[in-house]
């Protein structure tokens, strides 16, 4: 078995729906896909990505990004954004997607269920960059019970929903840790960053503030307890592989078709992630991915609040 990694799959674009029904019918049927969310708001086209992908890979593990919890205009009365989560959860059952931690092939897959906070962000703001709430559709599209992003209460709640299973899972690897002086390997998986330093500085940035909607510190604390091999995230779409205290972190986004065509991989066609392979035992090699080669050879500094040329002109567009 091999663990393959993927985020924003977003095939509420046809093209990348598409992508999923190209992939391999035979190559994966042994592997296990993460999909660190951010698949489709519309539950039509959920289920029928979970259906096509469920055909090609042996085990599917998923946790829900911010465009999954969207609400449409038929939805809203009915179903809120906790309400979307539980139907989410509900179809993923149905269709033998793992949405709580198992192993498989002598690795376990662990997800981290996460929402962002903007406390998250800690780093100067760039002057005169628009308020997240005002170019993300989240702040629309979502319909919370409870506060917004504006506090941790949301934060709060999802990291709750990882409880007791990661607890639980964590007391298993330290009981298994103490009696053989070694633990199975683990991989932990979330949408949202679990470190700011996984994005770019504010001043690269087309959304300058987009810190403030894009992790959480309760992430960052639940793989410091975890002491997983590997992590796994999603949501800003910058591709991103780099090993931290002993942690690998990967974002390997699908996204957006025009995204993607601005990018190639090796080869010119984006496939899933090959993370691990439990025949050898280890992680594979580590990818070049741009940002994370960036910051290999250049010292992060948001102290530095001066737009990018390419910034300033998208941000005079929004004056």
């Amino acid at each position: 078995m091999r663990i393959f990694a993927i985020s924003d799959i977003h095939t509420d674009y046809k093209d990348n729906m598409q992508w999923c029904r190209e992939l391999s019918d035979f190559e994966y049927t042994e592997d296990a896909l993460i999909l660190a969310g951010d698949v489709s708001d519309d539950q039509a086209v959920f289920r029928e990505t979970l259906q096509v992908l469920a055909a090609k890979f042996k085990d599917i593990f998923f946790v829900p990004g911010n465009h999954d919890l969207w609400t449409r205009r038929q939805e809203r009365g009915v179903l809120d954004s906790v309400g979307k989560l539980a139907v989410l959860r509900r179809l993923c059952k149905e269709g033998g997607v793992r949405t709580e931690p198992a192993q498989v092939g002598g690795v376990w897959i662990a997800p981290i269920y996460s929402w962002y906070h903007a406390s998250f962000d800690r780093e100067p703001d760039v002057p005169g960059a628009p308020a997240v709430e005002n170019v993300m559709v989240d702040f629309a599209a979502c319909q919370w019970p409870m506060s917004n992003a504006h506090d941790t209460s949301l934060a709060e709640f999802f990291d709750n929903l990882n409880e007791p299973s990661l607890s639980n899972l964590q007391d298993r690897l330290e009981m298994e840790e103490e009696a053989t002086g070694a633990r199975s390997p683990l991989i932990t998986f979330s949408h949202f960053l679990p470190h700011q330093w996984l994005l770019p500085e504010k001043r690269m940035l087309f959304q300058p503030n987009l810190a403030k909607a894009a992790g959480s510190e309760y992430i960052a604390k639940r793989i410091e307890e975890l002491r997983p091999i590997a992590h796994v995230f999603g949501h800003t779409h910058f591709a991103w592989d780099e090993t931290m205290a002993g942690v690998r972190y990967v974002q390997w986004p699908l996204a957006y078709p025009q995204e993607r065509a601005r990018r190639s991989d090796e080869g010119g066609a984006w496939r899933p992630l090959m993370l691990y392979d439990t025949a050898a035992g280890a992680l594979s090699r580590q990818r070049h991915t741009y940002w994370a080669a960036h910051y290999r050879e250049h010292v992060r500094n948001p102290a530095n609040t001066e737009a990018a040329p390419w910034v300033k002109a998208r941000m005079a567009m929004w004056r």
